[in-house]
């Protein structure tokens, strides 16, 4: 537990083909959402200028690295089911690698911040926390309604503050991260060690 700053801009996306995408910003008590991911990226830059904040996205950030070839293309601890790597959840992983570093390296030209995914030291200043959102079955939204998932999203991470750690859904020891691979990519960072490093996983409950 430790006391979070109450200025905090969440923001979260839920990635999809580019028709497909939702997103949501929450910044106090005032809500936003949309479907245009420039959009997002222009008031999400606008709103954290100055303040933390702590951007979200709906597809895995982080995959398992085993030691045992049988076991690598295994879901994560506290998956339940749904594993990265099929289905549904290997179609996301692929399209998150293009939208997550699309729109970091959008987002890199217009803050001038620090990006983390180390939610323990988070917040320090205006950094940015990373973080994936883990939206999966009943959790759904109907079809169409991206921008509803998105909005869960960041209303689960809302609830979670100020125990981040003791909400986190997936675990993990041995990663690839891919949320370093693009922040790296588009130059929020520039240790190669975040490759290794998991992301904080937030699993909203239903429309809350």
């Amino acid at each position: 537990m430790q006391d979070i700053p109450t200025d905090i801009i969440i923001g979260a996306i839920d990635v999809g083909a580019p028709r497909n995408i939702g997103w949501a910003i929450i910044d106090g008590d005032q809500e936003t959402h949309g479907t245009d991911l420039d959009v997002f990226i222009e008031t999400f830059a606008n709103q954290a200028k100055s303040k933390p904040s702590a951007l979200g996205f709906e597809c895995p950030l982080f995959i398992p690295l085993n030691t045992e070839l049988p076991k690598l293309t295994a879901q994560r601890q506290g998956e339940n089911g749904r594993p990265w790597s099929a289905g549904a959840g290997a179609t996301v992983t692929t399209i998150g690698l293009a939208i997550v570093t699309y729109t970091l390296t959008q987002l890199r030209a217009r803050m001038d911040t620090t990006a983390t995914m180390d939610w323990n030291i988070w917040p320090k200043g205006n950094s940015m926390l990373l973080w994936e959102a883990f939206v999966s079955g009943a959790n759904h939204a109907a079809p169409g309604e991206h921008w509803r998932d998105a909005l869960n999203a960041a209303r689960g991470f809302q609830k979670a503050l100020p125990d981040l750690g003791g909400c986190n859904a997936v675990t993990g020891t041995e990663v690839l991260s891919l949320a370093g691979a693009c922040a790296l990519r588009a130059g929020w960072v520039d240790d190669p060690k975040l490759l290794h490093d998991r992301c904080l996983v937030i699993r909203p409950d239903p429309e809350l």
